[in-house]
């Protein structure tokens, strides 16, 4: 359906007898954009050329309209509005300059969502592509949550049971991660293990192998193009067997397809595709644990909904299915579809698979644009309301020789849209300055994929043509308005004492005190943004990570990679861990405790460390003491370490106590050997568990990573001498050596990103702002002049002046300062600040940097201005007096 709005625009313009003929035509032409680009692209083209339709010869007659301008006449008024842009350089530039800026940020923005909503566009069955959710109670607590995974049972069921469904996709949990080799080559592989139909569902390219049995068999593999170029070079890689290293489900695997690596606009990214029979064979029985109802976690299910079905239906037969299974437990489980083209903008799935933009993110970026927008716009207004005083002369003389109220504000529109478009190619240049600077910004939600690549194709640039006709008709429609609205008799009174407001408050002070609203609560915004980011690196974990390298670990050799790294001499001491405090990984846990004291089992977040961790990062204990000694492989674990909050949680009354005491860990028996202080176990972000446990690997594939100590003078030639060891016992995976100090600053990249995006956006208001306010003090003054050299005549001073002209300014921003202040607290309140457990005090000073700030720049600009006029002789103002 084509936007409405669009559609009631053109019949309130176009004459009634032409208006069914072009209204079939643009549906015509809508519904083949539809099938070949996405339906925003669609609606743009269609808006486009609604446009475009507004021609002399098609519009109706207007009211107030003697008659509509010949072509002749825009003609005329294109070559008076490049004369007068010309004539005033300094106007045209000030407002091409602020306007590029704001149509530099709203192309960013254009190719940022035409990018996002394009996700998935090559699936040639993207409108009828769902995934199967869950609506569950999960954890100890009782918390609600949404799973982008199902069960077997419920995929099953909807395959024989559900009419209206075309096909079924599997697609595990779990990704695939091992090393595939051939006799000469390996490499490491990502991917996914995946159920027969998935070229059925899923248009994916396959280049070599049967789409329908490729996928079939146990141990077959489906790998990318770039994989196979990698194993195999020019050789054909069809029907060769596969190495399957650091993987125990399977060894070998035999190759049955070749596909097109995925595209960037996709949500799946994977080096290989596996059979999903190798390792799970699902049934519609519910006997098994796998095949259970209540098994929502292990697989993603995805669906062919027929053209014809609907969407509730499908839903209502999946809470059919579980009626039965939910009458047997405590809370029910509930199944619902989530359509393709939100796979990448949702957020509200806890295990969600692939990259991710968030609507919200986007709606916040569309707004802070906006904002941007309208205030380059209200910077044009304002100065044209300003040069009103000399225009209004202008509309005078149109007037007295016969122009229409019509025609004079076709060539004040006009005006705008030339100076409109000169900004665009000013802000082409602009974003082609900014584009690397925002590809480059961090992007936690995407799992280190590529999401853009903010490339300009055609329809972008219609999309830019018809966004910069939107700019000038929302920044020339007031200036326009108002002085068309002049009569011949009064077109000499100044319009900037139109009045918006009752006691004296006119347009032009609510627009400047806009303008200086957004200005300030951005610097705000940015100030605390980045005080928190700050706050964050600086706050005391409660462990050291002064000097200490972290080196992930596939594999289990870690025992005499350690050995023979501890021997370089710029090495201190070295330990191992399943995982590095404060940042996370692939080898997290939660084991369940429970104590005599607290028999109910309480989840504990678990760190699998040797006995050198604790000393080696300075934790502090409360009683007791670390590992003493390290356990062999296979040796039973004995000892385990808590902190304070694990103390209380299992009901001990003091640390001194708790040494010695006997825990169940996962159903073993475990003697508390020691009580730390309590640190930051992740981030200082909310925890989801705060009881926290240490116990010993004993096992070389436990610990993923290797911890170590250095000292040297010469980084890079420590970091290549680390290398060359790992090299020897892993020749497959990239050497990857973080300073955990790096690791602690890239936890909170979001924070970072924010402060960035935010810092760029207040940097473009307080230009923008700077430039208007520049504009409006070089007008004011001018139209002043004669006053500034009357009162120097008569004895006032520099300072006499500044105070009196700056009056009027003072009193704008300080007002501005009082709306938007609290407004920019509340924002990074909730929508920063509130993410954390440990944050920063807002300080008055915090609250007064946008104010501070604004009145610096704006008191720096009006007194040089002031100054510039000052220091002229007065006679040259009141000689023809």
């Amino acid at each position: 359906m084509p936007p409405y709005w669009a559609l009631k625009f053109l019949r309130l313009f176009i004459k009634q007898e032409y208006i069914e003929e072009i209204e079939g035509d643009l549906e015509e032409t809508y519904q083949i954009n539809r099938q070949e680009f996405s339906t925003i692209q669609a609606n743009w083209v269609y808006v486009l050329e609604v446009f475009k339709l507004l021609r002399p010869n098609l519009i109706k007659s207007l009211a107030w309209n003697y008659s509509i301008s010949p072509t002749g006449m825009y003609k005329s008024h294109f070559k008076t509005s490049v004369r007068g842009l010309k004539k005033n350089l300094g106007f045209s530039a000030i407002n091409i300059f602020g306007l590029s800026l704001s149509i530099a940020v709203g192309i960013l923005m254009i190719l940022l969502i035409s990018e996002l909503y394009s996700f998935d566009d090559f699936h040639t069955q993207k409108d009828q592509i769902y995934k199967v959710t869950t609506h569950r109670v999960q954890g100890t607590k009782g918390s609600e949550v949404q799973l982008s995974t199902a069960s077997y049972y419920i995929g099953n069921q909807l395959k024989e049971q559900v009419p209206g469904i075309e096909d079924v996709v599997f697609m595990r949990a779990d990704r695939l991660s091992a090393d595939f080799t051939t006799e000469s080559k390996a490499i490491s592989i990502n991917g996914f293990y995946t159920s027969a139909s998935f070229f059925d569902v899923f248009s994916f390219k396959l280049l070599q192998g049967n789409p329908q049995t490729s996928l079939s068999e146990p141990n077959s593999v489906v790998i990318t193009q770039s994989s196979a170029r990698k194993l195999f070079g020019d050789t054909n890689p069809m029907g060769q067997v596969l190495n399957v290293e650091e993987n125990e489900d399977f060894k070998n695997v035999v190759i049955t397809g070749v596909v097109a690596d995925p595209p960037i606009n996709s949500h799946m990214r994977f080096d290989a595709l596996v059979s999903l029979s190798t390792v799970v064979k699902p049934s519609s029985e519910t006997g098994s644990a796998i095949n259970s109802p209540d098994n929502t976690n292990d697989v993603s299910v995805y669906l062919v909904q027929n053209e014809q079905a609907k969407t509730e239906d499908i839903i209502g037969s999946m809470a059919n299915l579980m009626v039965d299974y939910n009458k047997t437990i405590e809370h029910p489980i509930r199944h619902s579809l989530q359509p393709m083209e939100t796979f990448v903008t949702s957020n509200i799935y806890t295990n969600r698979m692939g990259p991710m933009f968030s609507e919200r993110k986007i709606k916040i970026m569309l707004g802070l644009m906006l904002i941007i927008l309208i205030s380059a716009c209200f910077n044009y207004t304002n100065l044209s309301m300003a040069r009103a005083l000399k225009r209004s002369k202008e509309v005078g003389i149109r007037k007295v020789m016969g122009a229409s109220r019509s025609q004079v504000f076709t060539q004040f529109i006009m005006e705008a849209l030339v100076l409109a478009f000169f900004a665009l190619l000013v802000g082409l240049v602009l974003f082609f300055i900014i584009r690397p600077q925002f590809l480059n910004l961090p992007n936690p939600a995407a799992m280190g994929h590529d999401m853009f690549s903010l490339k300009i194709n055609y329809i972008h640039i219609a999309y830019f043509i018809g966004f910069t006709f939107i700019v000038g008709l929302l920044a020339g429609f007031q200036p326009a308005f108002l002085l068309s609205k002049y009569k011949a008799l009064n077109a000499f009174q100044d319009a900037s004492t139109f009045k918006l407001f009752s006691k004296g408050v006119n347009l032009r002070q609510v627009l400047t005190g806009f303008q200086f609203a957004i200005s300030i609560g951005l610097i705000v915004c940015a100030v605390l943004v980045f005080k928190q980011y700050k706050f964050s690196l600086d706050y005391d974990l409660g462990y050291s990570t002064e000097s200490i390298v972290n080196i992930p670990i596939e594999g289990d050799y870690i025992n005499l990679l350690e050995a023979e790294i501890a021997k370089l001499p710029e090495v201190l001491e070295t330990s191992k861990s399943s995982w590095v405090l404060g940042v996370g990984g692939d080898g997290m846990s939660v084991g369940m405790v429970m104590s005599k004291d607290n028999p109910k089992p309480t989840p504990f977040l678990v760190n699998q460390v040797d006995d050198s961790y604790l000393s080696m990062h300075e934790l502090s204990f409360l009683a007791g003491s670390g590992f003493t000694r390290s356990l062999a492989e296979g040796q039973t674990q004995n000892h385990v370490i808590i902190n304070e909050k694990g103390l209380q949680t299992l009901g001990l009354d003091s640390a001194a106590d708790a040494i010695g005491k006997t825990i169940l860990y996962d159903g073993n028996s475990l003697q508390i050997q020691g009580v730390v202080k309590d640190f930051i176990s992740i981030a200082l972000t909310k925890e989801i568990f705060e009881s926290f446990a240490f116990v010993q690997a004993n096992e070389a594939s436990q610990y993923k990573s290797l911890n170590v100590k250095i000292s040297s003078a010469n980084l890079q030639s420590t970091l290549a001498k680390l290398e060359v060891e790992y090299r020897k016992h892993d020749a497959i995976h990239p050497f990857e050596a973080h300073f955990y100090d790096d690791q602690i600053a890239k936890v909170y990249e979001r924070e970072k990103t924010t402060f960035t995006i935010v810092s760029f956006l207040a940097f473009l208001a307080i230009s923008i702002s700077t430039l208007g306010l520049l504009g409006m003090a070089v007008y004011t003054l001018e139209s002043r002049k004669k006053e500034i050299s009357i009162r120097k005549v008569l004895g006032a001073k520099l300072q006499n002046l500044f105070l009196l002209l700056s009056r009027e300014f003072l009193i704008i921003v300080l007002v501005s300062s009082a709306i938007v202040i609290p407004v920019a607290l509340y924002i990074v309140d909730s929508m920063v600040l509130n993410d954390f457990i440990h944050r920063i005090e807002i300080k008055v000073s915090d609250s007064l940097s946008g104010l501070v700030i604004m009145l610096s720049i704006g008191l720096l600009t009006i007194g040089w201005q002031i100054r510039t006029v000052f220091i002229k002789n007065p006679t040259d103002a009141l000689k023809n007096q």
